[in-house]
């Protein structure tokens, strides 16, 4: 159920150059509060760099990005970086740390109230509690990644910025990661190369090819069969 009082994400003229290479050329993109949006497109599309930008994490080189309508390309505070969550594939992670250790250690940075509690039910989520004192270099991928979405989870934030949460995954966690998706108390842009999933849990779907934006749609009005056609059409 989508939850309109969580802020929405909104991209204006967005460009990134690096040296002579753009990586994104004035996106236009809006995220809307409550909403999932799934973005889909090749390697090297933009996609990472725009996540990045949205985080703080890359400045942009043109353009801006308002989080429920406040700038935040010019002007960042500690409390921004409470607002949202991030998962990409660099966990975050301290690999001679335990998971607990690792889970202490951003509830200290983010001052959360009732850590040991909020820990607890996450690892319960995410179904590492068995793991709980395991150091973090001795995890799967596919664990690690649980690891990192109890860590993207863990100050309860209003955005959520996603980078192939699918990966490395087995069913059980996918099934875990469907049914935090599909909660809907929080706005997400999802990044995936994944069409069958991304598609399946998106309220909006977007195409980035070569910095651009290149094709958008309702996912409650697109098949499977579509989408793969506007894909082929408009990234390859």
């Amino acid at each position: 159920m989508v939850d309109r009082s969580a802020p929405g994400i909104s991209i204006r003229q967005l460009t990134k150059t690096f040296g002579r290479f753009r990586a994104l050329h004035r996106v236009d993109l809006e995220v809307a509060p409550g909403s999932l949006m799934a973005l889909f497109g090749p390697n090297g599309a933009g996609k990472s760099t725009l996540l990045g930008i949205i985080a703080g994490l890359v400045r942009p080189s043109r353009g801006q990005v308002f989080l429920d309508g406040d700038e935040i390309t010019k002007d960042r505070d500690e409390s921004l970086g409470k607002r949202i969550g991030a998962l990409s594939y660099q966990t975050y992670l301290y690999d001679e740390l335990t998971v607990l250790e690792n889970l202490r250690f951003y509830g200290n940075l983010y001052r959360i109230e009732n850590r040991k509690e909020r820990i607890e039910e996450l690892l319960r989520t995410v179904g590492m509690e068995a793991r709980a004192g395991s150091p973090v270099r001795t995890l799967s991928r596919g664990m690690n990644q649980r690891v990192a979405l109890a860590r993207a989870l863990l100050h309860d934030p209003d955005i959520l910025l996603l980078d192939e949460p699918f990966s490395g995954l087995d069913q059980d966690a996918l099934t875990m990661l469907k049914t935090i998706l599909t909660a809907r108390n929080k706005t997400i842009l999802l990044v995936t190369h994944d069409l069958v999933r991304g598609l399946e849990s998106a309220d909006h779907v977007a195409i980035l090819n070569r910095g651009r934006l290149v094709f958008e749609a309702e996912a409650s009005g697109l098949s499977r069969g579509e989408l793969e056609r506007a894909y082929r059409n408009h990234a390859s």
